[in-house]
């Protein structure tokens, strides 16, 4: 019986899934749930936009990075711009969201212990290494759909979860 499960968000749509999944299970099973979101060393900005899929994200982030603002950016193209090159604390600032976001969420369905972690790294390995300094039972990531050529020259984050992860391994589809 699983004790602890480890969810790891980027913020995306397969991604909230995955952690809808995860508080279910932890609701059932009684089980302590930790969202862990990874911000990746020298992420460009063009990969940072697929996370501001909500703009209201967009808005509490700015909001706390750059109070000074007048208006608030309405993209993350307009948030990076405005950040004069401050990106280390709004991405963090925006991890911090993301991981917050999905602990209400998980909450709001019924997973009564639930921590929220943020870390850099390489996607895969800090999931990784977060699972087996928690001593996760189980793992659970949303699916990316890669093309094909993407999929086999970048490879899969959770493809090298599920290969070398120490626990049971969870792919919401």
């Amino acid at each position: 019986m699983a004790k602890h499960i480890l969810v790891a968000t980027d913020g995306s749509d397969k991604a909230r899934e995955a952690v809808t999944m995860a508080a279910n299970l932890a609701k059932a099973l009684g089980t302590r749930l930790t969202i862990l979101h990874v911000i990746l060393h020298g992420l460009r900005a063009e990969e940072a936009s697929r996370l501001a899929q909500a703009e209201h994200r967009v808005r509490r982030v700015s909001a706390v990075t750059m109070p000074q603002l007048g208006r608030v950016p309405g993209s993350m193209d307009e948030l990076f711009r405005a950040s004069q090159g401050d990106t280390g604390l709004m991405l963090s600032v925006f991890g911090d969201r993301i991981a917050e976001d999905a602990a209400e969420s998980a909450r709001s369905i019924g997973a009564g212990d639930v921590d929220t972690r943020v870390e850099p790294g390489d996607y895969a390995e800090t999931i990784l290494a977060v699972a087996k300094e928690i001593d996760a039972d189980m793992i659970v990531v949303g699916s990316r759909g890669l093309g094909r050529l993407r999929g086999m020259l970048v490879g899969s984050v959770s493809q090298k979860i599920i290969q070398h992860a120490h626990c049971s391994v969870l792919i919401v589809r």
